[in-house]
């Protein structure tokens, strides 16, 4: 056993709260460890000497003021977790909205940049069978990242 051990086992002992089956275990190292021999008997003196001095009344007006305090605290605390709750749910409808412009943005923008011609389901149809599909998305005839940046490029000449 550790002499940290052993002084946190001693103080249990002398505040009749350590259990029977480490007492034995305390025993057996204070006859082996003088430092903890003489931690013990420092401690019985201190407890001794503690007694005599008189046990001083708690003030009744200082429990009602930590109550008091506790109380406001725990009104403060609850009210915190109501704006908490009550700042998310903007926040939420925010991030929707958000996703939604973006998607309806996004929807618009391209046919605007790029819109689709009338025979687009032939040309695509055609163009299926020459292409794999999984790895080209085709409107019309080039493909859509082809036709973005076509376009920006030609937008700043």
């Amino acid at each position: 056993m550790r002499c940290s051990k052993a002084q946190f086992l001693i103080e249990l002992k002398l505040d009749n709260e350590l259990p029977k089956e480490k007492g034995k275990a305390l025993k057996l190292h204070l006859e082996n460890c003088p430092q903890c021999r003489k931690y013990e008997a420092e401690a019985r003196k201190l407890q001794q000497l503690l007694s005599t001095f008189p046990v001083r009344e708690f003030p009744s007006w200082l429990h009602n003021s930590i109550l008091e305090e506790t109380v406001k605290h725990e009104r403060k605390r609850m009210l915190n977790s109501y704006i908490v709750r009550w700042q998310t749910i903007p926040a939420l409808i925010a991030i929707v909205l958000s996703l939604i412009g973006g998607w309806a943005l996004g929807k618009t923008a391209y046919i605007r940049v790029n819109p689709l011609p009338d025979n687009a389901s032939v040309i695509y149809s055609n163009q299926v069978s020459q292409t794999d599909s999984l790895n080209l998305v085709v409107f019309g005839e080039s493909t859509l990242m082809e036709d973005l940046f076509y376009q920006i490029s030609e937008d700043y000449k």
